[in-house]
């Protein structure tokens, strides 16, 4: 469409600060660069104009410039200052800590930051140049407001594919932004690295964009080596890891470059990093579920140089702008070929040569299903289709990326595995296939086996025994995972292992027991329970009530402020992979309850809060006890 190469209507300036000398001045002043990135131009003139913009460039293209720039020149032209909503809580801290070593005034506001902090920043807003905010922030009707009377001239969302690959999961708040365009009124710019033209038009209806200006960078990386290999199996994939850090000199040299190894899981994760310490090369690890701390650490120790090497989830990366990462190697298949790209972009942020290795297993495919759960985004689905062609592609792998993102055909880069040696990559492609062919073929063989199986009387009094002596109906998979005598995190939780009939069926199929079970329900031998989740129990036999989470045997139920108390403090113990007395202890609920503190001066006085304690979750116990008055 116009203006998707970067250029288009609003490009020639005109709006405040829009003089092509003054955004230049700016640049150098502020900024210390002599000249702008394919695209920023046009995006900051336009945006200057009034107009609303969308903005896809490569990891690293120079994004936060497009918005950066423009919010200077408004904040002095006298207008109101920028809001730029960010997903990360890290992403947001470290473009404030940026924008303040070059004089730019600039806050964020997150959950983290404690409430005497917070409402410091809330008294200065009307002064800052950019507001950054996370999108359950500006879920409160009320903060809305102080931003409509502080008078913010353009509102910004970056990461804005998050509107697509989040909205629809864990941050439904992304969803809603589309209420800035209609309660504040302003241009409105969206900014992403990875998005098809698919996603930018959810993006467009969902932030309610009118005629917005399209920038569309270059996707080429002409300094990245792009390559995929197939392998069977965990072990092999370390092996070859360690053998491509040797090969390149890397890992135990910081001054070498950097190297991200991602894996898609956090047990996946440790199991690499200690293999790679055992290996003698010094690494670090990273994901979600360490605590911030941990993060903070590890985050730290690979950026002053201690660990060449950081195992990271996907949680690591996004904002992070480090020069020098010569290696990005993938252990597992990430879940979409965009989360590929931007993975694998942030290797050869200096324009050196560096590499991007994807190291591909069929299990990955499993792994992704499972993570994606039992209904999965379509995009998700669809970004995990692109993958599997780039995987099991034989043409140039930045061609195929380039043609992915912007359905343009470009010459072969001459630098990917498939341009060096066609061949081989040929022959290792047509080798992957036959073993997928031939696994699936075993897979077949191996149902219609199962098929064949049929329980015998003695077995199903078994299986009507064990059911008979659960406490709690069960689901028919976690049944027969019982009978199999199996011993995954599912079985142990529902206690199993305590049935007397624990692993009776060890030999028999799965499908068998479910068949068997069908079966049995049909007759009335059992009888289902539940609707949503069906379980399987003995007809007319009583179910006894469950105690209540988090309560203890003779514990009365838990109500009103001690109900949320305990509430919360499950989901930050799950959240933090701590146990629940971690976050706070009983009797620090019990004092909040008879206290009812109403001032952070209040809950720090309590025996038991500290100030650690405060700065993590005050701001969140406040606003229970405001939410439950006694």
């Amino acid at each position: 469409g116009p203006g998707a190469d970067g250029g288009g209507p609003g490009a020639d300036g005109g709006g405040p600060g829009a003089d092509g000398d003054t955004i230049e001045a700016l640049l150098a002043e502020v900024f210390g660069h002599d000249g702008f990135r394919t695209g920023q131009r046009a995006a900051i003139e336009a945006f200057l104009e009034g107009r609303d913009v969308e903005v896809v460039l490569p990891t690293g293209g120079g994004k936060s410039l497009c918005f950066q720039l423009p919010a200077i020149a408004l904040a002095r032209g006298g207008a109101g200052p920028t809001l730029v909503v960010s997903p990360l809580v890290a992403l947001m801290e470290d473009q404030v800590a940026a924008l303040a070593r070059q004089g730019v005034s600039a806050v964020a506001l997150h959950r983290g930051i404690p409430t005497p902090e917070r409402r410091q920043i809330l008294r200065t807003l009307a002064s800052q140049v950019l507001i950054y905010a996370s999108p359950e922030r500006l879920a409160g009707e009320g903060f809305r407001r102080k931003l409509a009377r502080v008078g913010v001239s353009r509102v910004v969302v970056d990461e804005a594919h998050c509107i697509s690959e989040w909205g629809h999961d864990f941050r439904p708040e992304y969803l809603k932004l589309g209420i800035l365009k209609e309660e504040l009124g302003v241009p409105t710019m969206a900014l992403t690295a990875t998005a098809t033209r698919r996603v930018m038009a959810q993006v467009r209806g969902a932030l309610g964009l009118v005629e917005p200006l399209s920038v569309w960078g270059s996707f080429e990386r002409s300094n990245l080596a792009l390559s995929v290999e197939h392998h069977r199996g965990d072990k092999v994939r370390v092996e070859r890891l360690v053998a491509l850090l040797s090969e390149a000199g890397l890992g135990r040299d910081p001054a070498a470059g950097r190297v991200v190894v991602y894996a898609s899981t956090r047990k996946r994760v440790r199991a690499v990093s200690t293999a790679l310490r055992r290996a003698k090369i010094k690494s670090g690890y990273y994901h979600a579920g360490r605590t911030d701390a941990a993060r903070a650490r590890a985050q730290e120790a690979f950026e002053a140089g201690k660990h060449a090497v950081l195992v990271a989830t996907t949680a690591f990366g996004m904002g992070v702008d480090l020069p020098d990462v010569r290696m990005v190697i993938h252990v597992q298949a990430p879940g979409t070929l965009e989360g590929y790209y931007q993975q694998a972009g942030r290797a050869g942020r200096d324009g050196l040569p560096a590499r991007c290795v994807l190291l591909y297993s069929p299990g990955d495919a499993r792994t992704q299903a499972t993570l994606q759960g039992d209904s999965p985004h379509p995009g998700s689905v669809e970004g995990f289709r692109a993958l599997q062609d780039y995987i099991y592609g034989t043409t140039c792998r930045q061609a195929a990326l380039i043609s992915h993102f912007t359905g343009a055909s470009t010459e072969p880069c001459g630098r990917c595995d498939v341009c060096r040696d066609p061949g081989s990559i040929r022959a290792a492609v047509e080798r992957a296939r036959a073993g997928l062919a031939r696994a699936r073929d075993r897979r077949r063989a191996k149902l219609r086996a199962e098929g064949a199986v049929v329980l015998d009387d003695a077995q199903r009094e078994i299986v009507v025994a064990f059911v008979r002596g659960l406490r709690r109906p069960v689901g028919r998979a976690v049944l027969a995972g019982g009978l199999r005598g199996s011993r995954a995190r599912r079985i142990k939780r529902a206690r199993l292992e305590d049935n007397p009939h624990f692993g009776a069926l060890s030999g028999v199929p799965e499908s068998a027991i479910v068949r068997a079970v069908d079966e049995l329900l049909a007759a009335g031998r059992l009888a289902p329970r539940g609707r949503k989740y069906p379980t399987v129990w003995i007809p007319d036999k009583r179910v006894r009530p469950a105690r209540p989470p988090g309560t203890a045997p003779g514990r009365p139920r838990a109500t009103g402020l001690s109900a949320a108390l305990r509430a919360f403090r499950r989901r930050e113990a799950r959240r933090r992979r701590w146990k629940p007395y971690q976050v706070f202890t009983d009797q620090l609920l019990e004092s909040i309850v008879e206290q009812r503190p109403a001032t952070p001066e209040a809950l720090l006085a309590l025996r038991g809060m500290g100030a650690r304690r405060m700065e993590r979750f005050g701001e969140e116990i406040l606003e229970l006890v405001a939410a439950h008055p006694a």
